[in-house]
Parts: structure tokens; sequence; C-alpha cells
């Protein structure tokens, strides 16, 4: 059987998952159509200026949109909002938006000379992105959610018996290892009020065994508290509870990083996906191509999936899945076949992932460089753009493997085609700076010295790391791999079979690179 085929059903179902957007435009369009009418009859024949007509007409359409939104776009989508509630919110983003069209209607209308009929359609169309993004992701709950389960406030994971932590809000990245049993934490994150006072710089110090960090505009701004003494409490403030991605990936997940360290594991930054002989790590900076890599692989091979972006690795070889969703990008969705969707469709996929794209961090990076609150920016970013996330099975159907043993690591690099046997002290250097690569954004730079994980600093966790990493790959075989473009998922198989048919184990650590043999 062709497993290619095998697993197409469930692409073709998230296709029609992500037909929403232009379902969205439809309800759109009819609504500015009654839109368009009300205000009309309200300026033509009542009599109302035309930007009081738009006001009232706004609220015409959107119990339009409304009604259709909920019986069209969202039919049979499970909501965290009771219906009265999601019509309240749904009423308030439109009346928000209000502040953007009003402006937009009357200077086109008073400056430009433009209609007021046509002013008001441009308006409407200028905050058709916005509305879109709220609704799904907010009033909706958003697609692919795989929310965690509470117990009296807290939700609880225990990751792969290694780690178990609590938090007081959702943790969507660490929703696979959710259980309802209370457990012993290791890590505890709370909210809490952090008042800071207006600052001209960001600061972050060290306060006894708790690390403070605070931004330029005092209680407006992110901040939060690590307390290392006893289980490490993580406490942020309001935004950083509602932007949870920024909260998970900026401060939970460096702290988790180092305390799987110390507890005798690496979590690695990787893809990986268990084929015929065990485990095959692919290491990469970021947006390099791991994920589409990886749904290539599944979809053409019977291997299991591990990880896409983070793997737990253990002295012993062994590697343990961490399943955070995926994040889509445009060459992520090519590998599922992307020109099926509709342009609208690729159109809002294009935006949420240039925003969360390579190019969108190092854009962040460059605003980290200056005197600005880099972590509100970013948290208000995640808030208003969320990235598009996906669990793997829902973008393919395929095996999920819990537990392999590394079979072979191939760093993956973008150019001149390219393949090499790295020493293991350089295939150590790059899975670390790939690793490292993944936690660029602040505040990491600032928080990881002060952190004290069971008594041992950062260098001294770093060099864990290593020695970990050693000791799993001492069997595994050693690639690097550097190809045009994506081609990846090519050239893996054929790498694993030629090794199989005639490349024997690595024996021992050599400090030169050397062309593997093509058969």
């Amino acid at each position: 059987m062709d497993r290619r085929w095998h697993r197409q059903p469930r692409v073709q179902r998230l296709l029609r998952t992500l037909s929403r957007p232009s379902k969205f435009a439809i309800v759109g369009i009819l609504g500015i159509l009654v839109n368009q009418v009300a205000l009309y009859l309200l300026t033509e024949r009542a009599g109302i200026y035309y930007a009081v007509s738009a006001i009232l007409a706004s609220q015409v359409s959107t119990l339009n949109n409304f009604v259709l939104t909920e019986a069209f776009v969202f039919r049979g989508h499970e909501s965290r909002h009771a219906l009265i509630v999601r019509y309240l919110i749904f009423n308030l983003l439109n009346v928000a938006t209000l502040g953007i069209r009003l402006p937009v209607l009357i200077v086109l209308t008073e400056i430009v000379g433009i209609h007021y009929l046509v002013s008001n359609v441009i308006a409407i169309g200028l905050t058709f992105g916005i509305r879109y993004l709220v609704s799904d992701y907010w009033i909706w709950a958003g697609r692919d959610r795989r929310d965690a389960r509470s117990v009296n406030g807290w939700f609880h994971y225990d990751i792969q018996g290694l780690i178990r932590l609590k938090s007081r809000v959702s943790l969507p990245e660490l929703a696979s290892f959710n259980v309802l049993a209370p457990v012993d934490a290791d890590v505890i994150v709370d909210r809490k009020w952090l008042v800071g006072r207006p600052r001209f710089r960001t600061s972050t110090v060290l306060d006894g065994e708790r690390i403070r960090y605070r931004e330029q505009l005092g209680p407006l701004s992110a901040a939060f508290d690590i307390d290392q003494a006893g289980p490490i409490r993580i406490e942020a403030n309001w935004l950083l509870t509602w932007s949870h991605h920024v909260l998970y990936t900026n401060m939970v997940e460096p702290v988790l990083r180092f305390l799987f360290a110390a507890r005798g594991n690496v979590l690695l930054h990787c893809a990986a996906v268990d084929a015929d002989d065990g485990a095959i790590v692919m290491s990469a900076q970021t947006d390099t191509g791991k994920t589409s890599t990886v749904l290539r692989l599944l979809m053409s091979h019977q291997w299991g999936f591990i990880s896409d972006d983070m793997a737990i690795v253990g002295p012993d070889g062994s590697i343990l899945s961490f399943p955070k969703p995926m994040t889509l990008s445009s060459h992520t969705m090519a590998a599922v076949n992307e020109q099926r969707l509709p342009l609208a469709d690729r159109v809002m996929l294009a935006i949420r992932s240039r925003v969360h794209s390579k190019s969108g961090r190092s854009a962040g990076h460059a605003l980290g460089r200056l005197p600005v609150p880099i972590v509100t920016i970013n948290a208000w970013v995640q808030l208003l753009i969320p990235p598009p996330k996906y669990h793997v099975q829902s973008l393919i159907d395929c095996d999920m493997t819990d537990r392999s043993t590394i079979d072979g690591v191939v760093l993956m690099e973008r150019g001149e085609p390219l393949v090499v046997e790295p020493d293991i002290e350089a295939t150590l250097d790059r899975l670390l700076e790939n690793t490292d690569d993944a936690y660029t954004f602040p505040p990491f730079a600032s928080i990881a010295p002060l952190l004290r994980i069971d008594g041992m600093a950062e260098a001294e966790l770093r060099a864990r790391e290593r020695a970990i990493l050693r000791r799993a790959l001492e069997h595994a075989w050693r690639i690097r791999m550097r190809v045009v473009g994506h081609s990846w998922s090519s050239a893996i198989p054929t790498l694993v079979g030629d090794r199989r048919a005639a490349v024997p184990p690595v024996a021992a650590p050599t400090r030169h690179e050397e062309p593997v043999p093509a058969s």
C-alpha cells in the first residue's frame, strides 16, 4: 500500500477546516451589503448625518454577521463562551473597530471627496483581518485547540514522568502532557499583579533567589518573577497570562531546558522520526525546514512521529517525544498541498506565517537591541496575530512514537549540496548551537545567567547538556547534509538506505570531515 495515499484523507480534512476564512469572507460581504443599505436608508431617508448613520448601521450589520457566523462559519464549533457572551464580545469588537473605520470614513469623504458609501466600504475592508482573527481565536476559541483540563483552578502537566508542572493558566504547548491527578510540581506557573514603575530601560535583577524582570511601561508592560527557592515558581503579570504562547516559549521553556539538564536529560531543539532502525534526529537552525521535512517523510514512509521542534534526549541514547503543536509556514503547507487552499486562505496563512517567520523574529531581535519593551511588544503581536499552530495528527494521518533509541543524526543546512561525516565534537557544537537558536529572543539572554537550578549555574548546566549528548550519540551515525531548497525528505531516506547497505557505524571520534560514499 502506498502510505502517501493512505494518509491523504487527513490532509483533506485539514483543508476543509482551513476553508473557514472563505466562509467568513462570504459573511463579511453579505454584512457589507446590509451595512450599506442601512447606512443609505438612515442617511438619505431618515436624514441622519452619515457618520452617525455609520455607527447605527454597524449595529444592524453586526447582528446580521453574528447570526450568519454562528450558523454558517462556526456551526458545530466548540466555544469557551455562552451565546450571549459571544454576541457581546462580537459587538464590542465591532465598536472597537469603529475607532479605525470612522476616521477613515470621514477623511475619505470630507478631505479626499469620495462618496460616503464608497468610503464606508474601504473602511470596512481595512478591519476585516482584525475581525476575523479575533473571532476565530477568541470568540470561537480557534481551530485545532486541544485545551488542557484544570483541577481546582490549576492545570497539571507530567512531562514524560521526568518533570512535573502546574499552572494557573493553560499552556497549549504542553497539552499532550496534561493530567487530571494533581502533581507534586517541580515548576509552578502562577499569575500575580506585578507593579513596576516606568523606567528608561528593561530591568533584570537577582534579588536573593528571585529573578525580577520589568520593562519600561510599568504596570502596562510584561513583567515576571522567577523564584528559585524550593520548587521553581514563575509568577507572570496579566499581559503574559493573556499571551500564553509568549509565557511558555520565553519564560517557562528556558527554565524547563536547564531543569532537564540538571536532572540528567537534554531538551534538544530538533525534529525526529522513528525509522526502521531507530530514531533519526534532524537538527537545524529555526525556520530551516524541519517541520516540512518531517511531514513529507511521514507521508511517504511508515515511520513514527517523535518531534518537529523539541525532544528529550537521555544519556543512554533514548529519545522521548515532546509533541508541541506545529507552527505552519508557507513551505510547511506546501508539504500538504497548499495550492488546494482557496486564495483568501493562502493570503491569511501568508500573513500569519510571515509575522512568525525567521524574518519576523529577526525584526524582533533588532527591536530587542533598542531600549524598547520588546517582551511587551511580542506579547501583543502574539495576541493580535496568533501563530497558526496545529498538531501533527491534524495535518497528516501518522503514527506517534513516544520513545525510541537514536540511530543517527542529520545536521541540516541549505546551500550547495554537501554530505560529510562530522566528528562527535563538531556534531555536539552544531546540536547545541541549533538548540541555542531557539532561545535567542529576549529575555533569555538576561535571565539565563541568573538561573541556579539545583545549585548549578548556566555554565555548568550547559556543560552537562554537552556531556549527556556525547554519551547519547556514542553509537549513532552522524551526517552533515546541505541541500538546495527543501529536498531533505528525498535525500534522507536515500542516505539511510545507503548507510544500511554500505557504511559501517562510526567507531571512534575523528577531528576531520570526509565525504560519505554515495553508495
